[in-house]
């Protein structure tokens, strides 16, 4: 059992939103017991709850919302609240993303942390499993594997002769997700930033936000060791995470995004309907 939190206060930061170059708000507010996570677009004046089933992959990220409107890069704030044990919490945005700031979760962690966390009556169950997961094609491998403990691994596959391969790992409880997953910065090859420019994304991307693969060399010295795989593990933790409770298992991806990701997370999703173990 893990105790319910929410944060102890108000906190606000605005940042350009890479997708659509808009200056966005963003707030995280504390709220009452058994609320669970919450997305509240205050451009359009929509609320949605943070679940698989609100839950959708997009092109660039993982997307909150229904047919009309959504919010894109979910992922990086819900790895940090996963890492925070936060539970239940109302996140308002002003446009369709949330910022991806730096390009990983340092400044999310940031204002979680500046927020504080307080306790909140009940108690959350983890997701149990009797038996494994498994979810792979001749593409890609994503797998849940019961476990005592939690874990998660990512082994990262690039034909880029500055990359190659990578493996990292994370144990919450002996990691530090602030040090050793929070930093990874998001990564692309500047053939996709610039077809997705002329496709109209990624009209506030930049260097800034994000390390570009170049042919010959990237844009910025990671500050991680196995930075791209570690990237990798921040967005699998997040897009978990919209089960809203920890698993208990060991969770281990290779050659995924967000698609595969949240296919392995509607998967959990029914296992929980059934019970808290499977």
């Amino acid at each position: 059992m893990s105790e319910r939190k929410t944060v102890a206060e108000s906190v606000y930061h605005t940042a350009t939103g890479v997708q659509s170059g808009l200056e966005i708000d963003l707030a995280l507010h504390p709220v009452t017991p058994e609320s669970g996570l919450q997305l509240r677009r205050t451009d359009v004046g929509k609320q949605w709850p943070i679940t698989p089933q609100t839950a959708s992959a997009g092109p660039v990220g993982t997307l909150i919302g229904d047919d009309e409107h959504q919010v894109t890069f979910i992922e990086h704030l819900m790895a940090a609240l996963a890492a925070a044990g936060i539970t239940d919490l109302l996140i308002e945005v002003s446009g369709p993303e949330i910022p991806l700031f730096e390009g990983g979760a340092v400044a999310l962690w940031e204002m979680i942390q500046q927020a504080g966390t307080q306790q909140l009556d009940g108690e959350v169950k983890p997701l149990l499993l009797r038996e494994a997961v498994i979810l792979s094609t001749t593409d890609y491998f994503i797998a849940a594997i019961p476990s005592d403990t939690t874990a998660y691994y990512y082994l990262f596959a690039s034909d880029h002769p500055l990359i190659g391969y990578q493996w990292a790992e994370f144990v919450p409880g002996r990691g530090d997700f602030a040090c050793d997953i929070a930093p990874a910065r998001t990564f692309v090859t500047y053939r996709e930033a610039e077809a997705a420019r002329n496709a109209g994304m990624l009209l506030g991307g930049s260097e800034e936000n994000a390390i570009i693969i170049y042919p010959d060399r990237l844009s910025a010295t990671p500050v991680l060791p196995q930075a791209f795989a570690r990237h990798k593990l921040l967005d699998l933790i997040g897009d978990l995470y919209l089960l809203g409770r920890p698993i208990q298992a060991r969770l281990i991806g290779s050659r995924t995004g967000h698609r595969q990701n949240l296919a392995l997370v509607r998967t959990l999703a029914k296992v929980h309907r059934s019970g808290t173990e499977a």
